[in-house]
């Protein structure tokens, strides 16, 4: 039969192309094992995370006579309510940055309080600033906060695993999973902005700028941010994404080779992309939780 022949190729190029997979993940576990890229996950995820916090907290102080000028002349603040705000966003940010990345022995964790801290300036930021209408800014900032959950939930875990704790080891509620939903699915929310709205290309500029690039680059990202929101091979769709906008981000931001007049904006942008990569690691070291397509499943990368 013709159609019996025609599935022996086919097959064996499924076998091929499986074996191929094997061999490539064989090489991977050679070249960089799991307990290096839990490591490596685990040190540098909540680093970059909270990267964007040290840079703005610095920046205050480095820019003092700009950051009181916008205040007050472009916010319209009294100069003591400008000032006041500056300096409790600075220690907001220093100090939460400060006990995110302090070493776990030192006893008790401050991780919790920091990151609540720190969801609350992301909060406050668009209004202090006048960006609550900057659907862009205000993307970051909700993809940031998804960020700050995944790190909620991984310290939750991490107490719960703690022998100090004195509990017994048992499975996480459905608080945990929703917690560490609510994560995944606001860590996506720039990428869905980029793919369907971004200035620099989307889907809107089919009908306006059709381009290829445009429209691949478009759908690739729709179909990683789903398949993270799905929780379908979520560790790897991670991986993926944070290698894309660390592409992007040094094409995008590079603060080091532009006119002084936008070395700010940029490396404000720069910095801030850099927090989002930093979630995107603690979702691939954690995993998706159990509400995903991948059955609950807590192991990462």
């Amino acid at each position: 039969c013709r159609f019996a022949a025609a599935d022996v190729p086919r097959a064996a190029g499924s076998a091929g192309g499986a074996d191929m997979q094997e061999q490539f993940e064989a090489i991977l576990e050679k070249t960089l094992t799991r307990r290096r890229r839990q490591a490596f996950l685990s040190t540098t995820g909540p680093f970059l995370l909270v990267i964007t916090f040290i840079e703005d907290g610095l920046r205050v102080f480095l820019r003092w006579g700009e950051q009181v000028h916008y205040m007050t002349a472009v916010m319209r603040m009294n100069w003591w309510v400008g000032v006041f705000l500056l300096l409790i966003s600075a220690a907001t940010q220093l100090t939460g940055s400060a006990l995110v990345l302090r070493p776990q022995d030192i006893k008790p964790s401050r991780v919790k309080p920091a990151c609540y801290g720190l969801l609350g300036f992301v909060c406050v930021q668009p209004f202090m600033y006048g960006q609550a209408k900057d659907v862009d800014f205000m993307c970051r900032s909700i993809t940031l906060a998804g960020g700050l959950l995944l790190l909620i939930w991984s310290e939750n875990d991490r107490q719960r695993r703690s022998e100090d704790m004195g509990l017994p080891q048992g499975l996480q509620g459905p608080g945990a999973d929703r917690l560490q939903l609510s994560g995944r699915l606001l860590l996506t929310s720039l990428f869905f902005f980029q793919a369907l709205w971004s200035e620099n290309g989307g889907l809107h500029e089919v009908f306006t700028k059709p381009r290829i690039v445009n429209i691949l680059t478009a759908l690739a990202l729709l179909a990683l941010s789903g398949l993270v929101c799905m929780g379908f091979k979520t560790e790897w769709s991670a991986v993926l994404l944070a290698f894309i906008l660390g592409c992007t981000n040094v094409y995008m931001y590079p603060f080091w080779s532009v006119h002084d007049r936008l070395t700010d904006f940029y490396r404000y942008y720069f910095f801030q992309t850099l927090s989002i990569i930093g979630g995107l690691m603690l979702l691939a070291l954690h995993g998706p939780g159990g509400y995903s397509l991948d059955q609950g499943s807590k192991k990462g990368l």
